[in-house]
């Protein structure tokens, strides 16, 4: 699994930050600059988030990528990163969350605990963004990724029944991984403002 990701992390070291991360910030009217980088890779989305002015908390499981990022985030101090799992993060107070492709490995027996933790880290007025696995995925039952939260798309929107919807858009057909895998993709990405 290690070799996999790796070999993920190489190909996007040079990608700039993802555009709807971007949005989510021109759509933050709050003065709190604090961002949470949920699954933060090698640290595309936190880099853009340091250079527009916040404080960016992130977490990652792989050791890799948190080294990567202690690496190229050294003595920055507005970024901070712990190398954990999702149930044992201790999500701080926050005016933006940012989950890109990185919720669905929440094992789906702790994804309930970690979503009231996120909700509750984030103010009102605050702005989350991030993407959640279909039940369509490839990967779900997957021997590849065999713990993973897969939502309809009922079940995406019931979590943001306290949020003002700005965007769910809905991926679903089949195409690669970064790596070059088939796969057949099935994901929901939100931005919204909790109310």
């Amino acid at each position: 699994m290690s070799a996999q990701w790796n070999e993920y992390y190489q190909k996007i070291l040079n990608q700039p930050h993802r555009p709807n991360v971007e949005n989510a910030v021109n759509l933050l009217k709050l003065e709190s600059k604090v961002a949470l980088d949920i699954g933060c890779g090698i640290g595309r989305d936190s880099h853009f988030l340091l250079e527009q002015g916040f404080n960016v908390h992130a977490f990652d499981s792989h050791e890799d990528a948190v080294k990567t990022c202690l690496t190229r985030f050294e003595g920055h101090k507005c970024f901070s990163i712990s190398q954990c799992c999702f149930t044992e993060f201790d999500y701080p107070q926050c005016s933006l969350v940012i989950a890109n492709a990185s919720l669905f490995f929440c094992p789906d027996e702790g994804f309930e605990q970690v979503w009231t933790k996120i909700d509750s880290a984030l103010q009102p007025g605050g702005i989350f963004c991030g993407d959640f696995l279909g039940v369509k995925d490839s990967w779900v039952a997957s021997e590849m990724h065999p713990n993973i939260t897969a939502l309809t798309k009922k079940e995406v929107e019931s979590l943001f029944e306290d949020y003002e919807l700005i965007a769910l858009n809905e991926r679903d057909e089949d195409g690669t991984t970064v790596v070059g895998s088939p796969k057949h993709w099935h994901m929901f990405s939100v931005t919204a403002r909790k109310r």
